[in-house]
């Protein structure tokens, strides 16, 4: 990742800004919306601890202390996914996040929920996200 970050810097003008989005290393917020009301039913976890985020921000991390970039600027937000059926969510992770996992417990309560709920329930999956900002040293 870092010579990626590195490489970048040659299609840059002299100047030029690197806007860099990143989930955050946690576990991600599962709900169950129904209407108005949001009830959290637990985690999205994933078995190799996010070693991939943290190394993302580590490569960040190394080409500022390099003085390649400069930091400018932060933000952190979320973004959401939605499904209406705990299968949606299980092929969601198949298909586009190996690694991640709901726990039992959490598979178990996301359905409780949706049982009780009308048919516009849906569920939600918060993921924090940091946007940087660079600005090439």
């Amino acid at each position: 990742m870092v010579h990626a970050l590195q490489s970048t810097k040659n299609v840059l003008l002299p100047g030029g800004c690197l806007i860099n989005i990143h989930d955050l290393p946690v576990p991600h917020l599962i709900e169950v919306q129904m209407g108005d009301t949001k009830v959290k039913a637990g985690w999205l976890l994933e078995d190799g601890d996010f070693k991939t985020e943290r190394a993302g921000f580590d490569a960040l991390i190394q080409v500022v202390a390099e003085g390649l970039f400069t930091l400018e600027d932060e933000m952190d937000f979320l973004v959401y996914t939605y499904a209406g059926r705990l299968a949606e969510v299980n092929e969601w992770l198949a298909d586009t996040w190996e690694g991640a996992f709901l726990p039992a417990r959490t598979s178990q309560r996301i359905e409780e929920l949706l049982r009780g709920a009308d048919k516009l329930a849906k569920i939600v999956i918060n993921t924090p996200a940091r946007m940087t900002k660079l600005r090439l040293a």
